[in-house]
């Protein structure tokens, strides 16, 4: 019995020497095999890493190729009569330089106040035969001739913002008015609807000039807007902060009492010319009560933001659409395409967002934002 009873305990010590020499072994190839997968994961990742800076190397080496020498883009720009203006200008000679000294491509920067200089500032360039052309107009149908010119001379031509009714260029980029213009229509009626549904809203609009963008911008307004709205008067303010604001210091001035309380939105062309009103609207001290409700704008620029803090203008709401200076960075990148020999579409629409009390700190946020202020 004794001998059976060794027996079984040497059996049983066996078992447990046998089952604690099988563990250890079982902990350590799980060890193995979590370094093994750290191991791999790592050389996975050095190679991505390797890989992709072979690639950027590559994609270096392919721009370092592009050898523009011998080439030249002509570029012609109304002068800076306002803010907007000049800061497309900085903007567009800012991208021109960048792109000249990188690709090492010569060029013609020319601005001109008058569509008459900007025909001689066409002609200046094409007698030093250039390989395309960047054409913003002051006004369209004046710059038709200049613009004939450059097409009869075999010039590739982009026309940025301004169309000129009629004519076909090479290519034409510009932001989307007729989508601004929408948007604000379907904007303010949704904006009114209260009103709307009572009776008439009296709206005063405040245009640019008579060039196709305002064009674009008030079709789509009226196209969308409710029919409700009244117009009570137009402006042509030439973009200008300071006629705008005599303009409104004028209505305001001169209407009857009845005239001015019965408008309730000002639909205006540019973020400049509600800073305009926005002055006269704060100057006013006339009998009549103020009613407005709503002045939107077009650009979406730093000014204008501040107005959403603080406006100085109680019970008066904000809105603009993006529309930024920096967008003419484009056009002369379609010339940069041409110059390299690549096939422009016909044309180019930038898109365009709402800004409002509600998101105006993400925009501010945003890289179009951003850019826009690069240069400062």
């Amino acid at each position: 019995m004794k001998k059976v009873l060794a027996v079984v305990l040497a059996s049983a010590m066996a078992m447990s020497l046998a089952a604690c020499s099988g563990s250890k072994p079982a902990e350590t190839t799980a060890a193995t095999v979590a370094e093994t997968k750290a191991e791999e994961t790592k050389a996975e990742e050095t190679k991505a890493e390797e890989t992709k800076a072979e690639e950027t190397k590559a994609a270096e080496a392919a721009v370092a190729a592009v050898d523009l020498k011998g080439k030249m883009m002509g570029v012609v720009t109304p002068s800076a009569d306002h803010g907007f203006t000049a800061e497309s200008i900085q903007h567009c000679e800012a991208e021109v330089k960048l792109l000249a000294e990188k690709y090492g491509f010569d060029y013609k920067f020319m601005t001109a106040a008058e569509s008459g200089e900007q025909s001689n500032a066409v002609e200046t360039i094409l007698a030093l035969n250039p390989d395309v052309m960047v054409l913003w107009p002051v006004t369209g149908d004046e710059l038709r001739s200049a613009a004939q010119q450059v097409q009869d001379a075999g010039v590739p031509l982009i026309i940025y913002d301004r169309l000129i009714e009629g004519f076909e260029p090479t290519s034409w980029i510009m932001g989307d008015n007729d989508a601004i213009g929408e948007g604000a229509g379907q904007y303010f009626t949704e904006y009114f609807k209260d009103e709307l549904a009572a009776g008439e809203v009296g709206l005063l609009e405040f245009k640019g000039d008579s060039s196709t963008v305002p064009m674009q911008r008030s079709n789509g307004f009226w196209k969308t807007a409710d029919k409700n709205f009244k117009k009570i008067q137009e402006f042509s303010t030439d973009w200008s902060q300071q006629k705008a604001m005599e303009q409104m210091e004028d209505f305001l001035n001169t209407k009857s009492v009845e005239e001015i309380e019965s408008v309730q939105a000002i639909f205006t062309h540019d973020d400049e010319i509600v800073f305009g009103i926005v002055e006269a609207l704060k100057n006013y001290n006339g009998p009549a009560k103020l009613n407005i409700k709503l002045i939107s704008g077009v650009s979406g620029g730093e000014g204008f933001m501040k107005l959403y803090e603080d406006s100085g203008l109680e019970g008066v709401d904000f809105m603009t659409y993006t529309f930024s200076p920096s967008m003419v960075r484009d056009a002369v990148d379609l010339g940069l395409n041409v110059l390299e020999g690549k096939t422009l579409d016909a044309s180019y629409l930038i898109p365009t967002e709402m800004i409002d009390k509600t998101n105006y700190k993400e925009y501010m946020e945003s890289d179009t934002y951003k850019i826009r202020y690069s240069l400062q």
